[in-house]
C-alpha cells in the first residue's frame, strides 16, 4: 500500500509541474525550539522563498521577542553580527540571522553557523534525509492537502507533512527531499517544531542569488570538529576560573546532541 501512495504522489507532481514552475512561493514558519533548559526556549518567525531550482530560508536578526520567557532577560551585548543575551540564573544565549541557500541543480546547501562568537559558512548536500512516506493526502494544513512522512536525522525522529500542490520540492531549514513542499515538521520529543503561518503564491518571480559567493565554505564534518575543539577550550578556561574562586558548575546539553557530541560540562 505504501508503494501505491508514492506512485500517486509522483503522478500528482508531474501533473502540477508546468504551473508550479511559473510561480514563486513564500511561506512564513514559526519555529519553536523547546530546549533542554526551558529558560532558553525560543519561538521565531522564518521565511522560505522558493523558485524553480533555488530557495532561501532566513529569520529576523533584531528581535528579543523570540525568547518565550521575556521576564528572564537581564541584559544584552552586541558582539559583531551577534547579540549576546543574558537571562537570569546565569543562562546565556544569542540572537543571529540564519540564512540558508539551496541550489537544487547543484545539490548544494549553504548556511551560516557560529562557533562561539565567530561566524563560519558550512556546505552540505540537500538530500540528507531517508524519508518513509506513511499516509495518503488526508491532512489539511493551511488549506493544502498533505502527505505524512517520517525520518531519523542526527539523533532525533521527525514527522513531516508535505504538499504536492505548491511545488515539486522544498522545505524549511535542512528539511527537503520529498516530492512536494514540506509545510510542517515536528521532532517526536517536541524539541523542534516548525509550523507554517502564511503561504503567498507570486506569479512573478525574482531571481534568488547565492549570498555566499567568495566565502570560505567548510564541510559539515569539519564544522563539527572545530565546534567540539572550541567548546572544549572554552570549558577548560571556565574550569580554571572556577578553581581560582568562581563557584558553580557549567553544563552544555543543547545542540551538541545534534552534532553527535555527548553532554559536556564540569
Amino acid at each position: 500500500m505504501k508503494t501505491v501512495y508514492i506512485y500517486i504522489i509522483v503522478i500528482l507532481t508531474i501533473l502540477n509541474s508546468e504551473n508550479l514552475n511559473s510561480q514563486s512561493i513564500e511561506i512564513d514558519y514559526r519555529v519553536s525550539v523547546n530546549t533542554n533548559d526551558p529558560i532558553l526556549a525560543t519561538s521565531t518567525i522564518y521565511k522560505l522563498i522558493l523558485e524553480d531550482n533555488k530557495s532561501v530560508y532566513y529569520n529576523n536578526n533584531d528581535s528579543l521577542k523570540q525568547f518565550k520567557y521575556q521576564s528572564f532577560i537581564e541584559k544584552t551585548k552586541k558582539i559583531g553580527e551577534l547579540t549576546l543575551v543574558k537571562l537570569s540564573d546565569n543562562h546565556y544565549s544569542y540572537i543571529k540571522q540564519d540564512f540558508m541557500y539551496k541550489n537544487y541543480k547543484k545539490d548544494t546547501l549553504i548556511f551560516n553557523e557560529i562557533i562561539l562568537n565567530k561566524k563560519v559558512i558550512v556546505g552540505e548536500n540537500i538530500n540528507l534525509f531517508n524519508w518513509d512516506v506513511q499516509s495518503k493526502s488526508d491532512t489539511l494544513i493551511l488549506n493544502q492537502k498533505c502527505f505524512k512522512a517520517v525520518t531519523n536525522f542526527r539523533g532525533r525522529t521527525y514527522e513531516a507533512f508535505f504538499t504536492t500542490e505548491l511545488s515539486q520540492r522544498g522545505g524549511p531549514w535542512k528539511f527537503d527531499g520529498l516530492p512536494g513542499v514540506i509545510l510542517y515538521v515536528r521532532s517526536l520529543d517536541n524539541y523542534f517544531i516548525i509550523k507554517p503561518e502564511k503561504i503567498i503564491i507570486n506569479n512573478k518571480k525574482s531571481e534568488i542569488k547565492n549570498p555566499y559567493i567568495g566565502e570560505k565554505i567548510i564541510s559539515w564534518g569539519k564544522f563539527k570538529i572545530l565546534f567540539k575543539k572550541k567548546l572544549k577550550q572554552q570549558l577548560k578556561k571556565l574550569k580554571l576560573l572556577s578553581s581560582e574562586g568562581e563557584k558553580g558548575s557549567v553544563e552544555i546539553t543543547d545542540k551538541i546532541e545534534y552534532l553527535g557530541i555527548d553532554k559536556m560540562g564540569f
